[in-house]
């Protein structure tokens, strides 16, 4: 069977199959897992064909599991080889289903050093990527590589074929809903930092893990880093001369926002407060906060 026919066959097969043909080398199926509204699905990807990895296995509904074997079933009687599972990070929306699928397929487990030690005696990591890392090819034999992005997760992981300009976001951006910065996992300076390189390697289209493929990244990444700036702008000009509880803020610098989302929304400002604080705008004590004199 010619190269075109095959891809022909594959493309086919994903559309009875309920998946997405987004690109080369780039299929989305999104389907149901734990997390955060308003997203209620995570898409996992197959990226590449000569050497192709499942991304970010976590559909926990056994009937939604054999959708991805059936995928998985159909990519290698076309003739796509699959090397392994593939996690952008550790969060459950995302390595909820790797341990059964792991057994499943016999597939290794592929994750960053820090999601590895993060999901160690939940799932079992059989190679560590690094940044620059070559993960999966596309039939044509290019490359996708691993970019290292850390800020929501510390070892947070995207793919990026440089042939195309396709890059696979994991949770650096979505099609749905925003992007939580949890003080906990997450750090303001650093998620910044990963969204301009994401800017820098001007890709071509951003596959995130939640909605729908993103075909103007440049004009999306540039949103999110001046959203978060004016942001944090408005929870330093919220800040009080004496100490103050977080959610005393609530009101001025989230007052856009609806009540029902405070509670998510108090999680980001905590990441930007200790933004703040690390440049020396906003003093900590405890729990409490104000502006540096």
């Amino acid at each position: 069977m010619s190269h075109v026919r095959t891809l022909q066959r594959w493309h086919a097969d994903c559309a009875l199959l309920g998946a997405v043909v987004e690109g080369e080398g780039l299929v989305r199926l999104a389907l149901a897992t734990p997390t955060l509204p308003p997203a209620t699905t995570t898409n996992h990807y197959i990226v590449g064909f000569e050497a192709a990895v499942l991304v970010d296995p976590s559909a926990i509904d056994p009937r939604d599991q054999r959708k991805l074997l059936n995928l998985i079933e159909a990519f290698t009687q076309v003739g796509g080889r699959m090397v392994a599972l593939f996690l952008t990070h550790h969060h459950n929306d995302h390595s909820g289903a790797a341990q059964v699928l792991r057994q499943a397929t016999g597939l290794p487990v592929w994750a960053h050093p820090t999601t590895e030690r993060l999901l160690r005696g939940r799932v079992a990591i059989d190679c560590m990527i690094a940044d620059g890392q070559t993960v999966a090819r596309n039939a044509d034999g290019s490359s996708w590589l691993a970019v290292h992005t850390p800020g929501h997760a510390p070892g947070h992981l995207v793919l990026h074929h440089a042939a195309s300009g396709q890059i696979v976001a994991g949770d650096m951006v979505a099609g749905v809903g925003t992007i939580l910065i949890e003080p906990v996992d997450g750090d303001m300076a650093q998620y910044l930092q990963s969204l301009a390189l994401l800017e820098a390697l001007n890709p071509t289209s951003l596959a995130p893990a939640h909605g729908p493929v993103q075909r103007e990244p440049i004009a999306l990444l540039q949103h999110y880093q001046a959203h978060r700036r004016a942001r944090e702008a408005k929870i330093a000009a919220s800040l009080p001369a004496e100490l103050g509880l977080p959610m005393d803020l609530l009101p001025t610098a989230y007052g856009d926002v609806s009540r029902l989302a405070w509670p998510l929304a108090l999680l980001s400002m905590q990441s930007h407060l200790l933004h703040l604080q690390a440049q020396g705008v906003a003093v900590r004590d405890g729990d409490r906060w104000r502006r540096a004199a």
